[in-house]
């Protein structure tokens, strides 16, 4: 009977963990949804930033997203989260076939390779212009 006692404890704390992990959205794979959630990180990344571009990664797990300033945020999976950096140069972009790859000025945020298939020469071609002067 002890046993038995202390085999439930022990199974009602697992459950119990796993509920506060899922509250906490610990753990799990999250993946940009659609060019909506992309907009919504956009958003949250940077406050009115009025999203009219969306390039989503094949796997969903980047995007780059393009406002009505031209302005240009890269957004990647950062543990369970996402993170976000605003390119000011095109300068750290490299182009192979359908694959993207940003290198940007923080070394923290790191290299990332984006599969966006059709669009990826589209983009790269875009990202020329970032940094060049405005009229």
């Amino acid at each position: 009977m002890h046993v038995l006692l202390q085999l439930a404890a022990a199974l009602l704390a697992i459950l119990l963990l796993g509920w506060v992990a899922r509250k906490l959205q610990l753990g799990g794979d999250p993946r940009i949804a659609d060019e909506d959630h992309a907009r919504a990180l956009a958003d949250e990344a940077v406050c009115g930033f009025d999203t009219l571009a969306v390039a989503l990664d094949r796997a969903r797990v980047g995007a780059l997203v393009r406002d009505s300033q031209d302005r240009v945020l890269l957004i990647r999976q950062h543990g369970s989260h996402f993170a976000t950096r605003e390119l000011t140069s095109h300068a750290g972009v490299r182009l192979d076939g359908r694959f993207l790859t940003i290198t940007t000025q923080d070394k923290r945020f790191g290299t990332v390779t984006l599969d966006l298939g059709d669009q990826a020469q589209v983009w790269a071609a875009s990202l020329r212009r970032l940094g060049s002067a405005r009229p």
